[in-house]
């Protein structure tokens, strides 16, 4: 059993995800793509997950995993945070995020995600454009 204050924690724990509303959950997103949502009621969610891991869920314990309709295709992957177990729980969370997050993020290792932990990727800061004409290139 997972708690929904343990699920946003975890969420929000991972480099770069946010909280933000969609329609009437509350979503977990890496620059703007969810991997995550939480249900008005709080005893579902769910995991983008990819197809094999969906399937294999699904068949594996229905207790815990459902289909979430039309949106299964894409591999969203429904759970019952009453039954399912944390430790799984905390490597599907991982992974859902790792699916939707950026190429440079996907590299950093599972213990550096751990709550509590350091960014081992810190952000750049933006360098501002020189100009808006393109460069010349030089002639040889």
């Amino acid at each position: 059993m997972i708690s929904v204050r343990e699920v946003r924690k975890l969420a929000l724990s991972f480099p770069d995800a946010v909280e933000a509303p969609h329609f009437d959950r509350a979503s977990f997103r890496v620059r703007g793509k969810i991997f995550a949502t939480i249900a008005p009621d709080g005893s579902t969610g769910m995991l983008k997950l990819d197809l094999d891991q969906h399937e294999a869920l699904l068949k594996s314990d229905p207790g815990s995993f459902f289909s979430f309709g039309g949106w299964s295709r894409n591999g969203a992957t429904g759970v019952r945070f009453a039954t399912v177990r944390k430790p799984l729980f905390r490597e599907l969370l991982e992974q859902a995020w790792r699916n939707v997050a950026p190429k440079k993020r996907k590299r950093v290792t599972s213990p550096a995600l751990r709550p509590g932990s350091r960014d081992p990727l810190p952000r750049r800061r933006s360098r501002a454009r020189r100009s808006s004409t393109p460069r010349r290139r030089r002639r040889r």
